[in-house]
């Protein structure tokens, strides 16, 4: 990941040349005044409903200042999913300024500008992508060929094609070069395509969806499906589409290291053998992967879904939802009338338009994105503030630990150990966003195409026939940054890989108060970096090893007490939301403390904006989500949160029991 993305360091000292330099300009002004903190404030409290006590329902109160875009409703759920659909937006202006500082940026930036120029009313052939779908294994409508394993083509598919429909496959770096260790986890696709089938199902137009794909794709000779069964052919999308979002929703997910010669014990009816085969006729990677070479899961009930899917379903039934899957998701691309099925009528193919082109060109380009948005909107600055902020985190954590005293000497510094070794992978490294050697890394990409689906086809078979160098294993492994926001820890890695675009406001911001940064992409890292040490992140050592735990017996029976305290709520862990903002709100002490002043703004102070903007970022469109009880559960246990909102005893929002996690 490093030869892509730069490895945020950690250390006390560049810890207060963060405080110094990031606070230089304003340490005598009263208030912060900056556009960035007059902006966040207004967020948070122009809609405010004053009506709602915050100490009895401080979510309802937060919430009342959001409202969700009317205009991508489907799919803005949160505040923070409207900031990556804002990122859409302005991604033309992105692309064109990050352009003229890295040349071979102008290769994204024309195959967005085909994508956004393409007639929604023109019908293209697709001789091209039926020609793309052979070479994966795929046809549709027709039934794909009897020879073809679902399985290679899941596999072909996540690594040669990058097209993570229902896993992701990368080869992170390994400590032994002899052995092949594979990383195999849920690819990103399973909810965009989950989600776009409930929104088709909700509408009561599955026939005529699956129609329109149809009418585009049918030839003299192709066999068209009465009603019945395409029913049948959306009942069965469901059902599997469901399944695998179950899994990859799933709040108890077992990480697991294993050889590939144990991997059929989760993945029945699968076998080993039948892994090994299919790995090695679709990865083509020397030396070839044998029985003894390791597989990194996130999760090994997800592996045993993959199975059940096996089970359930026959090589053939498998192949042509794939197929159907990879018409959904890809078709539109070649052919600009089939948006109009895609997203329901004209209007709305013309609203999604911006986000449809941007994440096609993104997951195209994934590297050269990365690096054009970096010079095109970020600076030093930013870096230095994100960087120092995520160390003053993990020195922060450190320091609470060693103060913990129901940690015996020997779990803290086991638990120190693995606390100092999290990395937060985020900045391109600097040979990354040189242009001569972007310009050598997608030479073989298309520069000039007649349509967007010209240039789509073209680079896909590009990256089928890329060496699977560190680099482009790294560029291919980037978060996407798409909703809901990839931000998540390994507990195999030890790492958190954070996508670029979150680090915008309202997360973040580089004039903003403390506040603002540790309320908001401060504790969004906190949460991650806390996960180290859940009952599941114990149970792996610094190196990435399994362990019983790394607590000893008694440290572990208080850990127990402390993690189970709110069980008698219905809620199993304190983790991770209660220690991080321990965390989070302990290191913007500590900051404040290092600078000048506080600098609230007037008529907040700086542990409200804290909450608030904590609470904010939680806030839902949707009732099927337990943000409003993250929330309570965050500030129902903090005395801190209690005296800045002045919540008497007795209160929702201050009961008498508050579990702790450090204390």
């Amino acid at each position: 990941m490093v030869v892509a993305a730069a490895v945020i360091a950690v250390g006390t000292i560049a810890f207060f040349a963060f405080v110094a330099e990031v606070h230089l300009s304003i340490k005598h002004k009263k208030y912060c005044d900056s556009e960035d903190c007059l902006s966040h404030v207004d967020m948070l409290t122009a809609n405010l409903d004053g009506n709602i006590d915050p100490c009895e329902d401080f979510s309802a109160y937060v919430c009342s200042a959001w409202t969700p875009t009317a205009e991508y409703r489907e799919h803005v759920k949160t505040p923070i999913d409207g900031m990556l659909y804002a990122r859409f937006v302005g991604f033309s202006k992105m692309l064109a300024e990050g352009t003229k500082k890295l040349a071979v940026g102008d290769k994204a930036l024309a195959m967005y500008e085909s994508c956004m120029s393409s007639d929604t009313t023109k019908v293209t052939n697709l001789d091209n992508f039926r020609r793309l779908m052979k070479a994966i294994g795929l046809s549709w409508p027709e039934e794909p060929a009897a020879n073809v394993s679902a399985l290679g083509t899941l596999l072909a598919m996540a690594y040669k094609w990058q097209m993570p429909l229902w896993m992701s496959v990368a080869v992170p770096v390994t400590r032994d070069t002899e052995k092949w260790r594979l990383q195999i986890k849920p690819g990103h696709y399973i909810n965009i395509l989950r989600n776009q089938y409930e929104n088709v199902r909700s509408g009561g137009g599955y026939t005529a969806y699956w129609q329109g794909y149809y009418n585009a794709f049918r030839s003299n000779s192709t066999q068209r499906l009465d009603e019945p069964s395409i029913e049948a052919v959306a009942d069965t999308e469901g059902a599997i589409l469901g399944n695998l979002k179950s899994s990859f929703a799933s709040l108890k997910k077992i990480p697991a290291v294993m050889s590939f010669s144990s991997i059929g014990n989760y993945t029945a009816p699968l076998s080993a053998n039948a892994w090994l085969e299919q790995l090695n006729l679709h990865l083509e990677l020397t030396p070839p992967v044998l029985p003894d070479h390791q597989v990194i899961t996130s999760d090994t009930g997800f592996l045993t879904t993959i199975g059940a899917m096996f089970a359930n379903y026959t090589n053939q039934t498998i192949l042509s939802h794939l197929s159907w899957s990879f018409v959904q998701l890809y078709a539109p691309i070649s052919s600009p009338n089939l948006q109009v099925v895609r997203f329901g009528d004209p209007w709305k193919a013309q609203l999604y338009r911006p986000a449809f082109c941007a994440h096609h060109v993104e997951e195209t380009f994934k590297l050269l994105v990365f690096a054009v948005e970096y010079v095109s909107r970020l600076t030093r600055k930013d870096q230095v503030i994100v960087n120092m902020g995520y160390s003053s985190l993990i020195s922060t954590l450190l320091g609470m630990l060693n103060s913990s005293a129901w940690l015996d000497s020997e779990s803290q510094k086991l638990v120190g150990s693995k606390v100092a070794a999290v990395q937060a992978i985020l900045w391109p490294s600097s040979n990354a966003i040189v242009s001569e050697t972007l310009e050598e890394r997608y030479s073989d990409y298309p520069t000039k195409e007649e349509m967007f689906g010209d240039y789509w086809i073209s680079a896909r078979f590009a990256i089928s026939r890329h060496n699977r160098t560190d680099w482009f294993e790294a560029a291919q492994s980037l978060p996407m940054n798409v909703p809901p926001a990839e931000f998540e820890y390994d507990y195999v890695l030890n790492n958190i890989e954070i996508p670029i675009g979150i680090v915008n406001s309202p997360l973040y911001y580089r004039s903003g108060t403390r506040a603002m940064f540790y309320g908001g992409l401060g504790f969004q890292m906190a949460l991650e970096i806390l996960n180290a040490l859940d009952k599941e992140g114990i149970r792996w050592d610094s190196d990435g090893e399994p362990v019983a735990s790394i607590l000893s017996e008694g440290s572990t029976k208080t850990f127990e007490s402390k993690d189970s305290c709110l069980k008698g709520e219905g809620i199993e862990s304190i983790f991770p939301e209660i220690p991080a903002v321990e965390v989070a709100y302990s290191a913007m002490i500590r900051a404040i403390q290092s600078g000048q002043t506080a600098l609230p703004t007037e008529g907040l102070s700086e542990d409200k904006i804290f909450f608030m903007t904590i609470c904010y970022m939680m806030c839902r469109s949707t009732s099927t989500h337990d943000s409003i009880d993250t929330c309570g559960k965050i500030v129902r246990n903090s005395p801190v949160f209690q005296k800045a909102f002045m919540c008497r005893n007795g209160t929702k929002m201050n009961p008498t029991k508050k579990c702790v996690f450090f204390t």
